[in-house]
C-alpha cells in the first residue's frame, strides 16, 4: 500500500453534498476555500486509513507507518497540525487552526490539543452533513 497515493485519494474524495455545505457556510458567514474541504477529508479519511492498515498489517506496523509519515502527533492519535498544513499548502499551523475553527462553527465536533502531543481529531459531524 502506497500511503502517499492513499492520502491523495482521501484529499480528493467528494462524498458529501457540496451545496448543503456551501449553504451552511453562507448562513454562518464562513468564507470557504479548498483548504476547508481538504482538512475535512483528511480528518475523516486518515482514521479509516489507519483502521485499514491495522486490519491488514497489525497495529504495531500501522503505528510505525503513521509515525514515519508524521501523521499523528507524537505518541497520540491526534492528526498533527504540521501534517495537515502541508496538504493545504500553507507555511503556518495557524492556517489549519483557523479552518478548523470555521469547521467547528459549522457544527463539526473537532477535538484540539496543543503542544507536542496535540493535533486534531474529528469526533462527530453535524446532522446536516451526511455522506
Amino acid at each position: 500500500m502506497n500511503i502517499d497515493e492513499e492520502i491523495k485519494k482521501i484529499i480528493k474524495k467528494k462524498d458529501y453534498d457540496f451545496w448543503i455545505f456551501l449553504e451552511k457556510a453562507y448562513e454562518n458567514n464562513v468564507k470557504l476555500d479548498i483548504g476547508h474541504f481538504i482538512l475535512l477529508n483528511l480528518l475523516i479519511g486518515i482514521y479509516d486509513l489507519y483502521k485499514n492498515l491495522c486490519d491488514s498489517l497489525g497495529e504495531d506496523r500501522a503505528k510505525e507507518i503513521f509515525n514515519s509519515y508524521k501523521i499523528f502527533a507524537k505518541n497520540s492519535d491526534y492528526i498533527s497540525g504540521e501534517f495537515l498544513k502541508k496538504y493545504i499548502n500553507r507555511k503556518s499551523r495557524v492556517a489549519v487552526h483557523n479552518r478548523i475553527k470555521d469547521l467547528k462553527s459549522l457544527g463539526f465536533k473537532i477535538e484540539s490539543k496543543s503542544g507536542a502531543y496535540g493535533g486534531y481529531k474529528l469526533i462527530d459531524v453535524p446532522e446536516w452533513f451526511k455522506r
